[in-house]
């Protein structure tokens, strides 16, 4: 197993990035630190920000130091372990804090205090806030609240900003962050409400679809839940060398032993949980099923179109979606009953017209497409797509014929790539992991939804950038037609 191979995700990523990444053929030989203040790293928030954010770090950055406190023994011998187990490159060397940063090229501290003489991020996160600074500006507010959901988010948000460091992000394409506070709970940007506390006791009827790069920041976090229940994960795959790049939890050895997704998501959930691991598909899984009771809750971490309308066939009470693009994460919800689009009604295959193929690949309108010597305006990249307009931003003032034809190229290409080399970040799946997580707690502790149904932002840019999207049931999809019969499916099987 090459290093190479390991690294070839998050690498492929930064490079899709072109000229707005100066650094992202050279990023995995740059330095980081990792650090951070006693009295912060010794709540059990700022224990959870730093180990996850060095699971995290060693998927990006093959040269990472831990420097830790004096006092903070334990944690530095529970990180010599988490590091010893997941780092698949050069060791990751541990020395004694000495305030000398000026060999790294980013440094990310747990903590409140921020600097701006070096390049430092600072994190921390008290409940369902996660709390981010790359600019200068200390962290204000309480961190004791624990919450393994928002000390996630948190890691996912500094492993970001030191990310933008190592490439050399332009700031167009996403400037470093200002004090920044994001709540999983709201889902907005600026507010100090924590949110709820964790219940006491999280009652759960869950499967989980999916144990790659999404399910593994969500099998993480279901272990620091008090869970008590069923859990069903299914995932036919092994893993490869090229899983070590974006799955949170694993090491070289799950790697080395081709282990199996699901049967390494078991183990990690046994004992808290009655958790089984199936490795076959979504199909086969319900099946087999037959007439028992099916699961009260799906959470799909399988992020194609076929496995979300499987994953929605089961019609539990709710559906909760986790998807990621190469920068950009998501999460949606999708209960039985209220007239909220289900998967089937969001996630649709497109039509194969090369008016529609065009359309998606450039963001462009169809009344556009048919004017291909003009040129790209302004007036296009505000009317397109969110997820589009930083690509047409970028092609200001050249001729839509030219656009079409490289985006739909590259499509092409990246629709041709095996499914198991998607390019994607770590960092970008923890945190779609986090707001899954943050649904299904919300899901079984009855509390009033946000969502109807998705929230999506681009991590490079920052939570701030985020949006909700609402979205009824359509009328000719099935959860309409085909109502009266779910129901009654709904019904025979104990739901």
């Amino acid at each position: 197993m090459t290093q190479d191979l390991a690294m070839s995700r998050p690498v492929a990523t930064a490079q899709a990035l072109g000229d707005l990444a100066p650094d992202a053929g050279r990023f995995v030989n740059k330095r980081v630190m990792l650090t951070g203040e006693a009295d912060v790293l010794e709540m059990p928030n700022g224990r959870e920000c730093l180990l996850s954010a060095l699971r995290l770090l060693v998927r990006i950055c093959p040269n990472l130091t831990v420097a830790l406190p004096a006092s903070c023994m334990s944690l530095a011998t529970e990180s010599r372990k988490v590091a010893e187990y997941a780092a698949f490159g050069p060791a990751v060397q541990f020395l004694p804090v000495d305030g000398d940063y000026s060999n790294y090229d980013a440094v990310l501290s747990i903590g409140r205090i921020a600097r701006a003489d070096v390049p430092w991020t600072v994190i921390n996160s008290h409940g369902w806030l996660a709390r981010v600074s790359s600019t200068g500006e200390n962290l204000i507010g309480r961190y004791d609240e624990w919450n393994p959901a928002g000390a996630l988010a948190a890691a996912s948000l500094g492993v970001s900003e030191v990310f933008k460091r190592l490439i050399r992000l332009k700031e167009r394409r996403g400037p470093l962050l200002p004090a920044t506070v994001f709540s999983l709970w709201a889902y907005i940007t600026g507010g100090d409400d924590p949110g709820p506390p964790l219940p006491a006791r999280i009652e759960i009827d869950l499967a989980l679809f999916g144990a790659g790069a999404i399910g593994n920041g969500i099998i993480h976090l279901l272990r620091e839940l008090p869970l008590a229940g069923r859990v069903d994960i299914i995932d036919p795959q092994c893993f490869g060398p090229e899983n070590l790049g974006t799955c949170f939890l694993i090491g070289p050895i799950e790697v080395e032993q081709a282990k199996a997704k699901a049967l390494f998501a078991e183990a990690l959930l046994a004992g808290s949980v009655a958790a089984k691991g199936f490795r076959e598909t979504i199909s086969e899984y319900t099946k087999r099923l037959g007439d028992l009771p099916y699961p009260r809750i799906v959470v799909n971490a399988l992020d194609n179109i076929d496995a979300r309308h499987d994953a929605q066939g089961i019609w539990p009470d709710v559906v909760i979606d986790g998807a990621i693009g190469q920068f950009e994460c998501q999460v949606s919800t999708h209960p039985w009953g209220p007239d909220v689009a289900c998967l089937r009604c969001l996630f649709r295959h497109p039509p194969a017209s090369a008016d529609v193929i065009a359309a998606r690949a450039t963001g462009l309108s169809h009344r556009r497409i048919h004017d291909p010597d003009s040129l790209v305006t302004v007036e296009d990249v505000d009317s397109s797509p969110p997820e589009r307009r930083q690509f047409l931003r970028e092609q200001l003032g050249r001729p839509i014929c030219s656009v079409i034809r490289e985006a739909v190229a590259k499509q092409i290409s990246d629709d041709s790539l095996p499914e198991h080399f998607q390019p994607s970040v770590p960092f970008v799946a923890t945190m779609s992991a986090a707001m899954v997580v943050a649904e299904l707690v919300r899901f079984t502790a009855g509390g009033e939804p946000v969502l109807e149904p998705r929230f999506q932002f681009d991590l490079l840019v920052g939570p701030a950038s985020g949006q909700k999207f609402d979205q009824r049931r359509r009328h000719d999809c099935v959860c309409i037609t085909r109502a009266a019969n779910i129901s009654s499916f709904r019904q025979r099987r104990g739901a």
